[in-house]
């Protein structure tokens, strides 16, 4: 048995001994989460979210949970209060805008990845993913800056993504062509 699985059993009997113990919950979240116990996870942290609804770590880990389900509108709504609650975490903006990437709602994908970057303006990967939306919404030479940026605040990216970008152009080049 591994230590993760000896914290479960650990936070569920701390939790049967006293049942408000939130941070039991939050951490037993954590640990399923980290076992692929998707649906277990969104339960504990559904239980701390009733007991402190102020709770931005909460929704903020419901909403990755959710995500490795493919629930990402679910996800949107959970990072979306997580930022309302915690306005000044790059995190829930950066993973909504991954959501909203994945649900092909590019606008609002960008305008995260934006948010993301006047918080952190050394964040190359933010720069990649807008640049990667701008590519999709035919800006592409918005597209272009942000990857030159982001390859300036990280040369080793560019060996790794410029497949990846290469790519996100020809696909959306094919796509006009069809229309």
């Amino acid at each position: 048995m591994g230590k993760t699985d000896e914290a479960i059993r650990d936070y569920d009997a701390a939790i049967s001994r006293d049942p408000k113990l939130t941070d039991a919950y939050y951490n037993r979240g954590i640990a399923h989460a980290e076992t692929g116990n998707h649906e277990n996870a969104i339960r504990d942290f559904d239980e701390v979210i009733r007991s402190n609804p102020k709770s931005a770590e909460a929704f903020y880990n419901r909403a990755l949970t959710k995500m490795k389900t493919g629930k990402y509108q679910d996800a949107v709504e959970d990072y979306g209060e997580a930022m309302r609650i915690n306005p000044k975490d790059p995190e829930a903006p950066y993973n909504r805008g991954l959501a909203y990437l994945r649900l092909e709602k590019y606008d609002y994908a960008a305008r995260d990845f934006s948010e993301v970057i006047t918080m952190q303006p050394k964040n190359a990967d933010a720069y990649v993913y807008r640049g990667i939306i701008r590519v999709y919404q035919n800006k592409e030479k918005d597209a272009d800056g942000d990857f030159q940026k982001a390859f300036q605040l990280n040369p080793g990216l560019k060996k790794k993504l410029q497949p990846i970008i290469d790519d996100a152009k020809a696909k959306v080049k094919t796509q006009l062509k069809d229309k």
